[in-house]
């Protein structure tokens, strides 16, 4: 979701010059709670540095994808994986 975010966040900044002003006054934390980041992500974006917008949106993807990346690594397997009954299972005829 964070992906998506940000590329709303630099598509915004295309058509509206209020989110490059707001980055060069250092107020970006203010434009950042008008999309969906997460409050961890929100935190992370709100501390990158760099000279101009264009390097900025550069950092955030970075950091962006990295935790995207991390987020896909940890998924683990449902518990509930191989204990509930599957459907194709209860279809089949049993044998005693």
């Amino acid at each position: 979701m964070s992906m998506q975010a940000l590329n709303h966040l630099v598509a915004r900044s295309i058509v509206d010059p209020s989110i490059v002003v707001s980055y060069n006054a250092g107020r970006i934390a203010d434009v950042l709670t008008e999309f969906e980041f997460t409050p961890e992500m929100r935190s992370s974006l709100t501390q990158l540095q760099a000279d101009t917008f264009t390097e900025y949106a550069m950092f955030a993807y970075r950091v962006v994808k990295a935790a995207a990346e991390a987020e896909t690594r940890i998924k683990m397997p449902s518990p509930l994986e191989g204990i509930l009954p599957s459907a194709d299972r209860s279809d089949r005829e049993q044998v005693a």
